[in-house]
Parts: structure tokens; C-alpha cells; sequence
């Protein structure tokens, strides 16, 4: 089994808890991090190489950054 990390985010991106996750394989370790997105985004992590980032539908930090908002088509 591999060892991962699922880093909890804060609005400003920085880590406000820490999972430690055990798994076969990084599919895995991914399927699991997913499941931790509530109003957060989540990084998951293994070792110092970042695998992804699994953004909160309305999260604070892509709020934050002007992304939590839909874009209306431009008029012509």
C-alpha cells in the first residue's frame, strides 16, 4: 500500500487539516480524496509530488480567486 496525503484547504489556500490515506494505487488514493470536498478544496499529495486538486462546487477559494461565480456569454 501508498501512502498520500489529502491536504484540507482554507480560503487563502493554506492547509487547515491533513488526511493520511493508505492505498493500492493512486486511482484509489484520488476516488478517496474526492470524497473529502465538501465547502474546501482538497490537494492530495504524495510524498513532495502534488497529483491533483479537487475543487469544492462553491468553494471559498475559487470564490476567492473570482471562479465561484458563472460567467455570462458575452454579447456580439
Amino acid at each position: 500500500m501508498a501512502h498520500y496525503r489529502a491536504y484540507l484547504l482554507d480560503q487563502h489556500r493554506h492547509v487547515i487539516s491533513v488526511a493520511k490515506l493508505q492505498c493500492a494505487d493512486e486511482q484509489e488514493a484520488r476516488e478517496r480524496a474526492a470524497q473529502l470536498v465538501d465547502v474546501n478544496d482538497v490537494e492530495l499529495w504524495q510524498l513532495d509530488r502534488r497529483i491533483a486538486v479537487f475543487e469544492a462546487p462553491t468553494s471559498r477559494t475559487s470564490q476567492a480567486a473570482g471562479k465561484g461565480q458563472p460567467q455570462r456569454p458575452k454579447d456580439k
